[in-house]
């Protein structure tokens, strides 16, 4: 379950007859295969649905929970990204997440959920859990797994996972564009019957985890300098330079239909071969029946709905795709322009999105990305700098630092200690300061 799409910083949330739906079907399919000793569910952990008053996963666990009872043994893997509440820890035995980012662990991450999922049936194992929730949304620089300084973080949790008294230990990073009235990074750890070890665990990652909140994203370029870069850059010899479009990242639940770097590139960019995909509908309904190879007058608008300056120009209609996962897709040529008009968001993380459109992503001077980090693992070997840029678009960052929390909330609030806003430790702690187990807390 993954979050929708943003609409003025904020997403827009799921429609509830559609997570009835969605769960409803999980469940007919659950009760068709009872008896079972144990359910693994691979779930995001930042949906949010209207009118739903508990978090959509935690709604979902919770009527898992109630149709297999009690002596089931419940897996469940999120995202990193996910927003970690009371609802969806406490019904579960087991609980892991992705450990990359760029998330290409789907598969191992089942791995990992179902070997412990094992080990708990067969009474190798008997979790017990603690979490900690951070008043923080933003931090730890790029926050790729792999390079500082988030890579401390992640090798941390490793070598906590190297002790066999440790089940599990995770991080999430939130979605930070989710509406949920507590957000926030938060950590988990789960020990085997060892409840002292995993408070202790979690506060130390917790520790860890926090050290990141005064860690900023990379400088971000406002699209003339981002422009200026592209033609000074020597790597853009080796291959395209990526402009990250990060006010318009569809990977996020923005639209892809931001104009203001579209426009910037027709007006002073025409010396770059430039790949721009786009959002327009209305363009693409236009454009449809226009015969290949035809030159004409067209104005493009973006998504509607989200008041992006109209691009006009002329240029010749050169290729179109079957409707795919974008819908239709119709390349628009404007000198050395390539503009990739979609029927639907697009999100040409793979370069096989522009072959599909007749263009080769090395003949390219810069390509627009509308993703924050997955196209890096298939453009590894094609793109070599990647510059970020704000375009006051849907998914702003600076809109994210600086909204209304329920807490006040790193990086904008400047705060020392992660612990008074920790409303989840608070519950926990007894009148002397002791941690008490947390409720709803499986102990097999």
């Amino acid at each position: 379950m993954c979050p929708s799409r943003v609409i003025d910083g904020r997403p827009g949330r799921t429609a509830h007859a559609r997570l009835d739906h969605l769960v409803g079907r999980l469940l007919d399919r659950i009760e068709q295969a009872l008896p079972l000793d144990g359910v693994y569910l691979a779930l995001h952990g930042s949906m949010q649905v209207q009118g739903l008053a508990e978090a959509p996963e935690a709604h979902l666990l919770r009527r898992v929970r109630d149709l297999v009872g009690t002596s089931v043994k419940l897996a469940v893997s999120y995202d990193l990204h996910a927003n970690l509440s009371e609802g969806l820890v406490a019904p579960v035995d087991v609980l892991v997440a992705y450990r990359t980012n760029p998330h290409w662990d789907l598969a191992p991450t089942g791995f990992r959920a179902g070997r412990r999922l094992i080990a708990v049936l067969r009474g190798e194992i008997a979790p017990v859990h603690a979490w900690r929730k951070l008043p923080m949304v933003l931090g730890g620089g790029t926050t790729i797994d792999f390079v500082a300084p988030m890579r401390g973080v992640f090798r941390f949790m490793r070598r906590l996972e190297r002790d066999p008294r440790v089940v599990s230990a995770s991080l999430f990073m939130v979605h930070p564009y989710t509406d949920a009235e507590k957000i926030g990074w938060a950590v988990h750890v789960c020990t085997n019957g060892d409840r002292a070890l995993a408070e202790d665990l979690a506060d130390r990652l917790a520790d860890r985890a926090w050290a990141m909140r005064e860690i900023p994203p990379p400088p971000m370029r406002d699209i003339a300098t981002a422009l200026g870069e592209v033609r000074t850059s020597r790597l853009r010899h080796l291959g395209p330079i990526t402009l990250v479009d990060v006010d318009d990242i569809v990977g996020a639940g923005a639209p892809g239909g931001n104009t203001h770097l579209l426009r910037e590139l027709a007006v002073t960019g025409r010396d770059l071969r430039a790949y721009v995909p786009i959002h327009d509908p209305a363009l693409v309904a236009e454009l449809r029946d226009v015969p290949l190879g035809t030159s004409r007058d067209v104005t493009l608008r973006g998504t509607p709905g989200y008041d992006m300056p109209p691009v006009s120009l002329r240029g010749a209609v050169i290729a179109a795709r079957a409707p795919g996962d974008f819908g239709l897709l119709i390349r628009l040529d404007v000198g050395e322009l390539r503009i990739v008009v979609a029927e639907r968001a697009p999100l040409p993380i793979h370069p096989s999105f522009w072959a599909s459109v007749g263009l080769s992503a090395r003949q390219a001077d810069l390509i627009v990305q509308k993703n924050f980090f997955h196209y890096r693992m298939f453009y590894a070997l094609t793109s070599f700098q990647h510059i970020p840029v704000v375009s006051a678009g849907a998914t702003s960052l600076v809109r994210i630092r600086d909204q209304g929390y329920a807490v006040p909330m790193a990086p904008k609030a400047t705060l020392t200690d992660w612990r008074p806003s920790d409303l989840h430790l608070r519950r926990l702690q007894g009148s002397k300061g002791s941690p008490k187990p947390s409720v709803g807390s499986f102990t097999s």
